[in-house]
């Protein structure tokens, strides 16, 4: 089941970010788009969210988890189809050019790399992949 986030969830969805990332996002972070953010829960576990911007006719994937024993079960799925279904007529997000796994799923939403951000990521100079959908 997909949730809005509350700020009551923040201490579980930080707990993923931590787990998930080896440069997480700040509390602050968090805190700074909670409007923005949804929960993949289950009996009251919340398993994985999504931070989705949406302007006009055009959408972000800002960032997305799923618990490290959560994934390969769908979770992340669930997350995108239910982005997806908000009115954009594009869609955009960065993916780690190592994270094939991500990149995979992305693709099986029709997903395309569109660019390269050379160094974009601080902790190691890895590069982002821009992921673009036209819906």
């Amino acid at each position: 089941m997909i949730e809005k986030y509350t700020p009551s969830d923040l201490e579980k969805v930080y707990e993923i970010e931590k787990l998930s990332f080896s440069n997480p996002w700040s509390e602050n972070q968090f805190t700074e788009i909670e409007d923005k953010l949804y929960l993949a829960k289950e009996k009251g576990k919340i398993l994985g969210f999504i931070a989705i911007d949406k302007i006009l006719d055009e959408a972000h994937i800002l960032h997305m988890a799923v618990r490290s024993e959560s994934r390969r079960q769908g979770i992340g799925k669930k997350l995108i189809k239910f982005a997806l279904k908000l009115p954009a007529k594009k869609w955009f997000l960065e993916v780690r050019a190592g994270n094939i796994g991500a990149q995979k799923l992305y693709e099986s939403f029709g997903f395309k790399t569109i660019s390269r951000r050379k160094k974009y990521y601080q902790d190691n100079d890895e590069d982002a992949l821009i992921m673009e959908l036209v819906v």
